[in-house]
């Protein structure tokens, strides 16, 4: 039973305690998560999208009002003094500072940045485990992911000190987690499966990958490639030829992703249900391969939103104008993947679960 699964309790305690914020129509709010900002050498994940982030906040979310959360792993605190991150990151910790004085920062801690290992450090920023977002017909439950591991939570002091003077030595990544298909499954059922208990939506990061209304990238690109088999059936002669396109790019990247991750379970499998409900959406990280990934509410939409610059690809960038906007003057541009609104979000998990 659900109510004597650990994770489960310790997933419900967490949301008992975690502080409701109502949210209007009017609030906007963008979720990041997985900054992992180090001492600026070698091994500071942070410094290859560093640009792009202090760029988002300062030239979009700042100016536009936007709400910034961070939701967990915001500092590499297990393997770098706090006192050397702050120093070198100067630039991040003084935006922060000003969506801080303007009420405007929420940041929770994740199992890279626990409380202990950032107690007394300057700035000093009010530090949250999770937090309830109260919107029109539901709630979205905001925690980093961790909280779903029984040995984070009985042991997470003694890891903390254990990890901040091993991890260097034992050469233990930022992308542990990520990069573990098992860890990350049960991070993922135990988000999905909670909030489906309580008819919410759980919020996380934690895993490094981007979910929106439950699904992966790759989980949506089979229900894409299904919609344009079926449409493909309707469409007459003159625009045959694109559809059959879109299904073999659809394909091409299905099977480049199925051989890169041989042991990746299908979403159907991941959260046994029938119908795979928007229980779960991730903010992704800020350190990915090509940029960093936020999740943005506002006017009662979510968005899945990803931001890179010049260095990407060409075969990675959509030029659809409705969706890809570059900020003036920067070589940094923000396009959105996905997004809905919340209203038919909520209305599906109440109809449907």
């Amino acid at each position: 039973m659900k109510d004597r699964n650990p994770y489960f309790l310790l997933l419900d305690q967490l949301y008992k305690k975690a502080p409701v914020l109502p949210v209007s129509s009017r609030d906007k709010f963008v979720i990041i998560s997985d900054l992992h900002m180090g001492d600026g050498r070698s091994h500071d994940d942070f410094k290859r999208n560093s640009r792009i982030f202090l760029t988002a906040l300062k030239d979009y979310y700042l100016p536009k009002g936007y709400t910034l959360i961070l939701n967990g792993d915001v500092e590499e605190a297990l393997k770098c003094k706090i006192s050397k991150i702050v120093k070198r990151w100067g630039t991040v910790y003084s935006l922060l500072e000003k969506f801080d004085s303007e009420n405007r920062l929420y940041k929770l801690v994740g199992n890279h940045d626990p409380k202990i290992l950032l107690a007394g450090s300057k700035p000093h920023f009010k530090l949250y485990d999770a937090l309830r977002l109260q919107v029109r017909g539901g709630e979205f439950f905001v925690y980093h992911g961790h909280q779903s591991s029984f040995y984070y939570n009985a042991f997470s002091d003694l890891m903390a000190f254990v990890l901040r003077y091993g991890a260097n030595i034992l050469h233990i990544p930022n992308f542990s987690v990520a990069f573990n298909s098992r860890k990350r499954s049960h991070v993922e059922k135990m988000a999905y499966d909670f909030a489906k208990s309580k008819k919410i939506i759980s919020i996380i990061g934690h895993t490094h990958r981007p979910l929106f209304e439950s699904l992966s990238k790759m989980d949506t690109m089979k229900f894409r490639m299904e919609y344009y088999l079926r449409t493909l059936q309707e469409t007459g002669e003159e625009n045959r030829k694109e559809i059959e396109d879109k299904i073999r790019n659809c394909s091409e990247k299905i099977k480049a992703h199925n051989t890169e991750n041989k042991k990746e379970r299908t979403v159907n499998t991941l959260y046994s249900d029938r119908i795979v409900l928007p229980f779960v959406f991730n903010s992704g990280t800020v350190i990915g391969k090509r940029g960093m990934t936020s999740l943005e509410i506002e006017e009662g939409k979510i968005y899945l939103v990803h931001w890179f610059d010049k260095r990407i690809k060409k075969k990675y960038i959509n030029n659809d104008k409705e969706y890809h906007f570059e900020l003036p003057d920067s070589g940094v541009s923000r396009f959105i993947l996905k997004h809905d609104t919340l209203s038919y979000i909520f209305s599906k998990i109440q109809l449907l679960s």
